[in-house]
């Protein structure tokens, strides 16, 4: 079996209010070697699980909720509608199964407006 390992970067991203994030990552070309992915065994989707909201610790259940699949060669999910602050992991598959989880991304909300006044 092939496995892959989806390179995300960690990252702590704020959301403005009322905008929805896109994530997006790396396709995933190669297996855990390096080696190029060989004829059938290239990426046919991505999966993306949502992990709750802290950054350490794996992502398992039963926090770990699928909140989309996305065929590949896409390589984003529009997050719309998910609740934040949230981890996310993605996972890369092909007909030889899934591959082990991209490292993990946190997404929160902007912080509040600060030192208010009068112009």
């Amino acid at each position: 079996m092939t496995v892959w390992m989806l390179m995300l970067a960690l990252l702590l991203v704020a959301v403005p209010a009322g905008a929805a994030p896109i994530l997006a990552w790396d396709a995933v070309t190669t297996d855990s070697t390096g080696a190029v992915l060989g004829p059938g065994l290239e990426v046919s989707a991505y999966k993306i699980y949502k992990c709750g909201t802290a950054l350490a610790g794996p992502c398992a259940a039963p926090d770990r909720v699928v909140v989309g699949t996305v065929a590949a060669p896409a390589t984003q999910l529009d997050l719309a509608g998910q609740a934040f602050p949230q981890v996310y992991v993605v996972t890369a598959v092909n007909k030889a199964g899934e591959s082990l989880d991209s490292v993990k991304f946190k997404v929160t909300p902007a912080d509040a407006p600060k030192n208010l006044r009068l112009p």
